[in-house]
């Protein structure tokens, strides 16, 4: 099977548009994708390359898992963090296509963006999940995981977890 993991190019529009596809009536994860942002998907693959660059928010990058051509997933990396991701979001966000969910690629995803840190001299990464997304919360745990404080945002609970980089 070939798996690869790596960033969104133009000659993908046609596997990303099925990815796109494929969340329907569920938020894109990680938001950094979501086509309603962009104008076209060569400016959605531009900006994704800037945002590396990030001066605004902090750099980010983001990672697309794709097996045989098909995209499974996407993991949204910051490279720093800011005071409020540090209470918030973290350093990485991903997601899985609902047709693909419960086959450990969420694993691979996050294990990407860990080792992406840990190359960058980031010894340990802040994760977030809210409180009811269960198979988010095992798939974190499912690595060197410190869990902390929990915070609640906008009536939600956010789960965090201080996650080793060196996997």
């Amino acid at each position: 099977m070939i798996v690869e993991i790596r960033e969104l190019e133009i000659t993908d529009e046609a596997a990303f548009d099925a990815y796109i596809k494929s969340w329907e009536t569920e938020p894109i994860v990680p938001t950094a994708i979501d086509p309603k942002r962009y104008a076209s998907y060569r400016e959605l693959v531009s900006e994704l390359k800037q945002r590396t660059l990030n001066k605004e928010w902090v750099p980010n990058t983001t990672l697309f898992l794709l097996v045989k051509g098909k995209i499974i997933g996407s993991v949204n990396i910051r490279h720093h963090l800011n005071e409020h991701l540090k209470r918030i979001g973290g350093h990485i966000g991903y997601g899985v296509r609902p047709d693909y969910r419960r086959q450990g690629y969420a694993k691979s995803l996050l294990k990407a963006g860990l080792e992406f840190l840990n190359q960058r001299g980031v010894p340990n990464a802040l994760v977030t999940c809210d409180k009811s997304n269960i198979a988010s919360a095992k798939t974190i745990l499912a690595f060197h995981t410190q869990e902390l404080e929990s915070v609640v945002i906008d009536g939600e609970t956010v789960r965090r977890f201080l996650v080793s980089t060196d996997q």
